[in-house]
Order: structure tokens, then sequence, then C-alpha cells
């Protein structure tokens, strides 16, 4: 079978669940927006405007911030005709404030040093095609580290991808995580769209770009006592209220020139496979829950779960 769609978005590539990929293309996800969604589109957004406007020391910032971060949000669902949950509506204060508090650490912690960096783009489009086939995404944040502020490299194009999960991605996980080597192979061989009137044009000197996981929700000080290791690598006491070290809320990964032929070969299996029809169902004991597919997944047994429209 020939692909229903034009590109492929690396949502498309990345998805846990295969199955919903299909139903994505077939038009037949609920239109529901759960807090998960909402919440990550939220803290983006707040993020972004704090980028693009630069107002690192404006005290008035952060509220500006967050009265644009909800209007894009209501705005960006909308357009995507979807509607939100009952508990978005419920909980909508109690998360506002959550995204706030993180927001307020952002700019104390990191906006110090994104300010000694060059700003290239948020949500930034970018495409590459390979073998017929057109790959498309948004990255989340760029900047060149002409500085080495971060410590990756001096004149580092570093890729960050604000992420809001309740786990911290292990090492393990980072080396396999498609997403960020698809980011990775596009900087060295793709197109972005950084300036409108320029069209989509390569990066310059991004070969070797560094992905970043910035992990949100540890710019959140720690709620117990904890002893873990600190950014000099060494082992640390902290109290409640201590703020957590950056290696707990930047993670990174390494990839080198003979990674390339591995990615490719991996976005390209993922390809054939679609194309064959086969979009494999890949449940996991702790991710595999309600979503928006969840009308139409199979399921093999006959115990009622919450959510079943007769449960």
């Amino acid at each position: 079978m020939s692909l229903p769609v034009s590109e492929l978005h690396t949502t498309d590539l990345t998805d846990s669940c295969p199955q919903r990929v299909l139903l994505r293309w077939e038009g037949k996800l609920l239109p529901h927006a759960p807090t998960a969604l909402v919440r990550g589109m939220v803290a983006g957004s707040a993020c972004r405007f704090m980028h693009e406007s630069m107002a690192w020391d404006n005290e008035e910032a952060p509220d500006h911030a967050m009265d644009y971060a909800w209007k894009q949000t209501m705005q960006d669902l909308e357009e995507d005709q979807r509607i939100l949950t009952e508990a978005v509506e419920k909980n909508k204060d109690a998360m506002l404030k959550e995204i706030r508090s993180v927001l307020d650490q952002y700019i104390t912690r990191l906006g110090p040093l994104f300010a000694k960096t060059e700003f290239v783009g948020c949500e930034t489009p970018c495409t590459m095609t390979m073998d017929g086939v057109k790959f498309a995404s948004h990255t989340d944040l760029i900047v060149r580290d002409s500085g080495n502020t971060f410590g990756y490299g001096k004149g580092k194009l570093i890729i960050f991808d604000w992420k809001w999960r309740q786990e911290s991605p292990s090492k393990a996980y980072l080396a396999r995580n498609l997403q960020f080597a698809t980011y990775w192979l596009m900087a060295r061989r793709g197109e972005f769209l950084i300036e409108d009137w320029a069209g989509y044009t390569p990066l310059p000197d991004a070969d070797n770009a560094q992905l970043v996981w910035l992990h949100l929700p540890n710019l959140k000080p720690y709620t117990r006592k904890t002893i873990t290791y600190n950014d000099d690598k060494e082992q640390h006491e902290y109290k409640k209220g201590d703020v957590r070290p950056l290696r707990s809320i930047l993670k990174t990964t390494q990839y080198t020139d003979t990674d390339t032929k591995h990615i490719e070969q991996a976005l390209l299996r993922r390809v054939s496979m679609y194309k064959a029809g086969f979009f494999p169902a890949t449940p996991e004991p702790n991710k595999c829950s309600l979503c928006e597919a969840e009308s139409f997944c199979p399921r093999f047994d006959t115990t009622p779960l919450e959510g079943d429209a007769n449960g």
C-alpha cells in the first residue's frame, strides 16, 4: 500500500502505539485535549514567549508569557478541532499555577544562560527527504552557543526539546529515542524554516548538533530530602525546597558520524512497515491507558475498564 499522507511527521514515527497512527490518518481519533497535552502546550508556548521576547529581566514578562500561552493553546486546539476534557476545565487554575512556578524557575535558572547564546528559532518547521519519502517536524528551540555557555562545545548548535513527562528519561531510553535521532539527522541533511521570507534552508555548521531533552518538571524544587549527584558529579544531600541540579533538567544524547546509517535504516524500516500495512499495537504496562484512540483500539478480554461506553 502507499502512504495516505504526503509526508511523515515525527509523531507518526515515534508514537508509542503505531495503531494510533493509522487511526489518526483515518480521522478516527476522538477530539479530546487531555491534561497532559494541554499542560505541555501551555508550558511550551510560555517558554517560547520568553525566548522570542528576550525579556529575561522584565518582571512583567512571566505574566505576559502565561496570558499568551493560554490564548495560543486555545487557538491551536480550536484549529485542530479539539475540545478540553472535563478534567482540564476543572483543574485549570491549579495547572496554570504549576506551569507558572516552573516558568519562574526556567527564567531564573536558564534565562541567564540562554541570554548568552544566539537565538535561532522556536517551533521551527523542518523537513528532510530520503529515498523519496518526505519527513517533517517542528523543533521546540534552537540556539547557537558561540561562547560555550552550556558546555557542549564552542559554537555548537543546540536543539532543545521541552518535555513535561512524569518520569525523567534514562540514558538507555534517550539512546533509542527516534525523535531525537531524526532531529539530529535533519540538522545534518535537512532544511529548516527560520525566516518565512527565506524559505526552507539548511542550518549552517549543524553536522553535529547537540540534542537536549529539557525536563521541565525537574525545574520544581525537591519535595523531600534527596541524596544524588550534583553538577560536579559529586554526591550531595539536597533538602526539601532545594533546586535540583541542572544535570537532572538537561538530558543529552551524543551521536557520531557512524550513527547516520543506523538512524536512516530505522526511519526507512518504519516507513516500509507502514507501507506494508503493518501497524502493530505496542501496549506497555504503565503507558497503554485511555487515550483518544481507545474507542477504536482492539482489546482481547472483556474486563470493563474506566471510560468504556457501557462500563
